[in-house]
């Protein structure tokens, strides 16, 4: 005779939260955890019940969860905690435990950025998305090798061109700027410190869109009122006054962007 060995169920959904994140090589959203509970049936026998009552778990459940794991691993102080970036979940060890755990896996030191790279991803991070002249205009150097640099760690990429002229790149920062610096959205940088705030991204990307040139109107009825008018203005001083503001609303984005970043480094 050979008894089946029963494989005991888990105690709760927290439980089991704790087992995928462990598991996974890769950070998990609240929906691919609950979409991995989902996936399992439940068994016939006396498992059934406690089976179906996972299997049912709303994202609610899922988010108490993993709350509730939070404060487990909190107060556990067991060298690791559950975090949060871009929306997804993971296991991270400790920073105090850093040196540790770079002799366990042979590593030198860490990756560190340079100071100048890390003023640059500052301005992006607050000011995106961005043009390099607006970030050179803030720091007031070239920062074509800090923006290489940065790009090659995956920190910031390109989200778009300018609809401005000689159409230059902007950029943005990338989910692994969230990971890397541990924030779950990029709106947590606002509360890192309240007198920096990011720059509206809807207002920036405004900026870079091409003027509409509705061209010359005329009036009719007003002809005698013209020569007047020219005569006080002066000549070819309406066309300059309209490529001045053309050129003010570029200068514009620079100026606002060099103002604000420049209080957020």
């Amino acid at each position: 005779m050979s008894d089946e060995t029963k494989i005991p169920l888990p105690r709760s959904l927290q439980e089991i939260v704790g087992s995928l994140l462990f598991a996974s090589e890769y950070p998990l959203s609240a929906k691919e955890l609950r979409d991995a509970v989902k996936a399992v049936e439940p068994e016939q026998g006396e498992n059934a019940e406690v089976m179906s009552v996972y299997e049912s778990c709303t994202a609610r459940e899922i988010d108490e969860a993993i709350k509730g794991l939070q404060k487990a691993l909190d107060v556990a102080g067991c060298g690791f905690s559950l975090t949060c970036a871009g929306g997804a979940y993971r296991l991270q060890t400790a920073p105090s435990c850093g040196r540790y755990v770079r002799a366990l896996l042979k590593m030198d030191r860490p990756n560190r950025i340079g100071r100048a790279s890390l003023e640059t991803l500052a301005i992006v991070a607050y000011r995106q998305p961005i043009t390099k002249s607006e970030i050179e205009a803030i720091r007031g150097v070239d920062v074509s090798a800090n923006i290489k640099t940065l790009m090659d760690l995956q920190l910031i990429r390109l989200v778009g061109k300018s609809e401005l002229p000689g159409h230059p790149f902007l950029y943005g920062t990338t989910p692994l700027f969230l990971e890397h610096f541990g924030l779950a959205d990029i709106r947590q940088l606002n509360e890192l410190d309240p007198t920096l705030q990011r720059s509206n991204p809807r207002l920036k990307a405004a900026a870079y869109k091409r003027p509409k040139d509705d061209g010359p109107q005329l009036q009719f009825g007003a002809k005698a009122e013209e020569p007047a008018d020219a005569g006080a203005a002066g000549p070819g001083e309406d066309g300059e006054e309209k490529e001045d503001d053309e050129i003010s609303v570029e200068d514009g984005a620079d100026g606002d962007g060099s103002d604000g970043a420049g209080d957020g480094v």
